[in-house]
């Protein structure tokens, strides 16, 4: 498919209003992620053995441990996600550019933490990453890469939800790659993509 470009200068205020507009229709889950996994883990220690033992046809677990090495692993792909994004508003100079940054970040950074929450002291993907990308500081040039590893990103938690047999791990996976296929699409978009293309289509 042939990529067109639309030309939208690097420092469009446009542009950075289109992004920061998308993300903020969607940052309600950023902020709810924690409290979300939280309840999944509640929800599941009051699961009875009693209501195990009536159920008439055998469902799919709530939790499964099983599913813990493949969490862990997008913890540590939310870990260095988040470390990528810091390393680029460090060398960023406009203030519109570093909201953007920021609060695609934060949204990171709440993933992290959800499924860290979720796993409890199963958790084991939390430590220190590095950033996925050299970050050059040019708006534009920046999130082109970024939209990539948001892309990059989402297909792996997509592989990880063909895998999870927990209902409550799968839920929140979901959530997030619903975020994330945001994210690229929004990034695409600012980087000089055209819409249709920026979108996937």
């Amino acid at each position: 498919m042939e990529n067109h470009q639309v030309d939208l200068p690097e420092n469009s205020a446009t542009s950075r209003r289109r992004l920061l507009t998308s993300l903020l229709a969607g940052g309600a889950f950023a902020a709810a992620a924690p409290m979300l996994a939280s309840r999944a883990s509640a929800a599941d220690e009051a699961t009875t053995t009693t209501e195990a033992s009536t159920a008439t046809t055998v469902a799919p677990p709530n939790r499964d441990a099983a599913d813990n090495d493949t969490l862990n692993a997008l913890v540590r792909r939310e870990a260095q996600m988040v470390a990528t994004y810091a390393s680029a508003i460090k060398v960023t100079k406009d203030a519109n550019d570093v909201a953007a940054l920021t609060l695609i970040h934060d949204h990171h950074l709440a993933y992290q933490q959800a499924l860290v929450g979720y796993l409890g002291n199963k958790a084991t993907g939390a430590g220190a990453a590095n950033s996925l990308v050299t970050a050059s500081g040019s708006f534009s040039a920046d999130a082109n890469q970024l939209a990539g590893l948001e892309n990059a990103t989402m297909n792996m938690h997509i592989d990880a939800l063909s895998t999870i047999n927990g209902l409550n791990a799968a839920t929140l996976i979901a959530s997030i790659i619903t975020m994330e296929a945001r994210h690229s699409a929004a990034l695409a978009l600012v980087s000089g993509l055209a819409p249709l293309t920026a979108a996937g289509n």
